[in-house]
């Protein structure tokens, strides 16, 4: 694979004009296109370094490097190719969450956002685990594994994100539904929540509705974002919002966004929740995000209690 200065720039964490001095110097091989423009082999840079740059992300990917920064250059065009997916799923499996994390830090170093990556990248190898789990391909333990490979990554994610919080953004409480024990949905919701400055009361796992509005009277939040997988039926979901909605009467209005993979059945009884208007439900990361970001700088929908 070849790549072009700026692009072996960023794989080096290093300014492009140190990669054209490198060249000229002869420490760095490339060559040149009819066009002046300078090409360097994806193997020299990472033999370059290897011995200069030991810290480079790009050495933790290892004999995948290939695939994975082909992957990574058009993940912004389409989904990634199923033999990066499949890759990426046995590196969770073998609980080597330091390759999915330099994945991800080279993915982001290249202009590609967190909801982009989630979508296209983690969403669809979780995805790609919850199939092998239903066919029967994965024990209980191995779907455990990669859950827990995934957090590892988000978890990293996360404490790199945490200088972006403000005090001048509307704060938000997030946690995984009554009797929900799975969190990866709610973590990635908290790291693009934290990227965009918003400070999170993060509640974790089998969070009661008393827990979430405790929680928004103390922060004085706008938004509850709960978090739901197929392990809790659509009935559970729109329970859990109608408890929140009634337990909180009297109270300033507030909105609720339900994303995981319960999300889309629920939505199909969304005309049983008490106030349905201030209820969205989201499978997409980038659609949450333009939601919630436009939601949070204006006030809640207010709307008729005696319905």
């Amino acid at each position: 694979m070849q790549l072009s200065s700026r692009q072996t720039a960023i794989l080096l964490d290093t300014h492009e004009s140190s990669v054209k001095r490198w060249c000229n110097a002869g420490d760095l091989a490339c060559s040149t296109t009819q066009g002046g423009h300078r090409r360097i082999a994806l193997a020299d840079t990472i033999a370059f370094a290897s011995i200069n740059e030991p810290s480079a992300d790009v050495l933790l990917l290892g004999d995948a490097a290939d695939l994975a920064i082909g992957g990574i250059l058009t993940l912004r065009r389409r989904a990634l190719k199923p033999e990066l997916l499949q890759t990426i799923r046995q590196w969770l499996l073998d609980a080597d969450s330091r390759r999915v994390s330099a994945l991800v830090r080279i993915a982001r170093a290249f202009g590609i956002s967190l909801p982009v990556i989630y979508d296209r990248m983690i969403g669809e190898v979780m995805k790609l685990v919850g199939d092998s789990w239903a066919q029967g391909a994965f024990a209980i333990g191995e779907e455990h594994r990669v859950s827990e490979s995934i957090l590892d990554v988000l978890y990293g994610i996360q404490g790199a994100v945490e200088a972006h919080v403000s005090d001048a953004k509307a704060p938000v409480v997030l946690g995984t539904i009554r009797g929900e024990e799975h969190v990866t949905g709610a973590m990635m919701v908290r790291t693009l929540l934290t990227e965009s400055g918003h400070p999170v009361s993060y509640l974790g796992r089998n969070v009661p509705e008393e827990d979430f509005l405790l929680f928004r009277r103390k922060h004085n939040a706008s938004l509850i974002c709960l978090s739901a997988t197929i392990s809790r039926s659509p009935e559970e979901v729109i329970e859990s919002i109608n408890r929140l909605q009634l337990l909180s009467r009297g109270e300033e209005e507030f909105n609720i966004a339900v994303g995981g993979s319960g999300a889309k059945g629920a939505e199909r009884l969304s005309h049983k929740i008490r106030y349905p208007s201030r209820v969205r439900f989201f499978d997409s990361a980038s659609d949450f995000m333009a939601w919630a970001e436009e939601m949070l700088q204006s006030k809640p929908i207010v709307e008729n209690e005696t319905r």
